[in-house]
């Protein structure tokens, strides 16, 4: 059976762009999954000057001698679905009724073992699809709607091959990548970028083992310990998401049903703060159970929602009783949905938080999510649809990026990051400022600016549109990041979030130190331990002044060189 699955990134009510995947079941005919890939489109910026095509070079590290097929299907934004072939040319799937036909062969001979072949990636929302051995079956119905691969049918027939994917936006707002585990942990591989400026942000990269320990852990695990999936040779081909195992009879329906409990006794006698927006946190929303069902309220003490009890499948698909369409309502029930999967409702009476400290630490909880994020080399997995909660996704993004990169990696040992990159930040990936002379760039393309050019001590900086002038210049050496003859200097040296970052003479003390976080591309003030933020959250408009903040990989901390 075919079931809907809400899959995405909620989109915030300003509309920054964000990656979503959302792949909504359309019918269920026989034995196949019938489904339409949609991403939401990230709104253009003027400074950027996106090709056509970028490259997207596939590397195979996986120590295996299969021939590789690869895939790179979705939308160009026309609504039309299609593939592309290596050259980049988009191909739309055929118009055809409602009895499932063959797909056309849209595959693209991969590298062997120990290569790389680059294809041109077209701007497009969709996946790019890897399989090892043998070329994977797609069908289309209904006016081009995809057949795509549903291993948790057992007649499916992909069932028995080997293969993943990774799903990407690229249009004028850049490129957006990611990993995925939402469905299943299979073949191991990296994603990553390449910016303007030559640096390589990547994710995706598992520890040494970092697979088998995934499995290993599983299978440590009771009630956890059959998820699974071989094929007729005994081989492992991957291991299923919650959200399918309990469809396939591999994990007990009600797995997660005491915490579930616990929760809804708790907040019968109490209250449960919601603020599901990093860039709003006066936005607040208040659960209370009531009759059984726990009602939303806003600040102004209006309804807003209620939710039932959820199922386990209801919280590891983050759907049904957990529905989340894109507004206030979805935004709790997201907010609920990776509480439930983390195992923080009962720690946290205001949720997400801004730490990652105590995740998956009761003895309910989600152990696939848990283990595979212990097992990623920068702690980031897409373990669940929302997974972006407290940015714990695996995904990079950048405004104009001049490649793409897939890695296929070991299934053992230790695998090497992506070329020029760091791994996607191993513990976090802080490191010196890269050197340089250029535009600071805020997540909406917006310049980091000194107002009025002014080198005055104490001008607090902000951000405008760029216009390249000598104010929005800034000079990276050292540990320093410094415009007209000035440094980037927190107010007094504070410690405390909402302290100012201003202009200031030069003085080398730890209120003028900076380092960046290639993986969450934040710039850290090390004497605080806080991150640079604009004021109000994710950057919107100009004039928007700079604040220390305590790092949590919001957008409103997201800068680039």
């Amino acid at each position: 059976m075919s079931r809907t699955e809400a899959r995405s990134q909620a989109r915030p009510r300003t509309g920054r762009p964000r990656l979503r995947a959302l792949l909504n079941t359309v019918a269920a005919l026989g034995v196949l999954a019938v489904t339409a890939s949609a991403l939401v489109v990230a709104q253009p910026q003027a400074a950027s000057a996106v090709p056509a095509t970028i490259p997207l070079t596939i590397t195979n590290d996986s120590g295996r001698g299969d021939q590789v097929f690869v895939y790179v299907l979705g939308d160009p934004g026309t609504g039309r679905l299609g593939w592309a072939d290596a050259s980049g040319t988009f191909h739309a799937w055929p118009t055809v009724g409602g009895t499932p036909v063959d797909a056309p062969d849209a595959s693209i001979a991969g590298p062997a073992n120990g290569q790389s072949k680059t294809i041109q990636l077209p701007k497009m929302s969709g996946r790019v699809y890897f399989s090892y051995g043998s070329k994977l079956s797609f069908k289309v119905v209904n006016d081009g709607r995809l057949v795509q691969p549903a291993v948790q049918n057992p007649s499916d027939p992909n069932r028995n091959k080997l293969f993943s994917w990774t799903e990407f936006t690229l249009n004028d707002g850049g490129l957006w990548i990611n990993s995925t585990q939402v469905d299943f942990l299979s073949a191991p591989y990296q994603t990553g970028l390449r910016k303007a400026d030559g640096t390589v942000l990547s994710t995706g990269m598992l520890k040494p083992d970092g697979y088998q320990n995934v499995v290993n852990a599983l299978e440590a695990t009771p009630g956890w310990n059959n998820l699974e999936q071989r094929a007729p040779d005994g081989s492992l081909l991957r291991v299923l998401a919650p959200s399918h195992a309990i469809g396939t009879g591999q994990l007990d329906p009600n797995v997660l049903s005491s915490y579930v409990d616990q929760v809804w006794a708790k907040y019968t006698n109490e209250n449960l703060t919601v603020a599901p927006y990093s860039y709003d946190p006066a936005t607040v929303f208040t659960g209370r159970v009531v009759n059984g069902v726990m009602r939303f309220t806003n600040a102004s003490g209006a309804y807003v929602t209620e939710f039932r009890k959820p199922s386990s499948d209801s919280i590891f698909g983050c759907y049904n009783d957990l529905a989340a369409p894109n507004n206030d309502i979805g935004a709790i029930a997201r907010t609920l949905c990776a509480g439930f999967h983390r195992s923080t409702l009962l720690t946290r009476t205001t949720q997400p938080g801004t730490s990652t400290s105590g995740f998956y630490e009761a003895s309910v909880t989600d152990y696939y999510s848990k283990f595979i994020h212990q097992q990623m080399a920068n702690g980031k997995a897409y373990g669940f649809a929302f997974d972006d909660v407290l940015a714990q996704e695996s995904l990079v993004h950048d405004g104009n990026p001049t490649a793409a990169y897939i890695q296929l990696d070991p299934f053992s040992g230790t695998a090497s990051p992506i070329d020029g990159s760091d791994g996607g930040g191993g513990d976090g990936g802080t490191s010196p400022l890269p050197s340089g002379t250029g535009p600071v760039r805020a997540a909406n393309g917006m310049c980091v600016d000194v107002p009025w050019a002014d080198s005055f001590d104490g001008n607090p900086l902000q951000i405008v549109n760029c216009s390249g002038n000598a104010a929005q210049t800034w000079t990276r050496s050292g540990s320093t990041l410094g415009a007209l003859g000035r440094c980037a200097d927190v107010s007094g040296g504070g410690t405390a979030d909402g302290t100012v970052v201003q202009l200031w003479t030069c003085n080398g003390t730890g209120a003028q130190s900076w380092t960046y976080q290639s993986a969450t591309r934040a710039l850290v003030n090390p004497q605080s331990g806080k991150c640079l933020t604009t004021v109000g959250g994710t950057p919107q408009h100009d004039g928007q002044r700079l604040e220390i903040r305590t790092c949590s990989g919001a957008e409103a901390q997201r800068w680039t060189f």
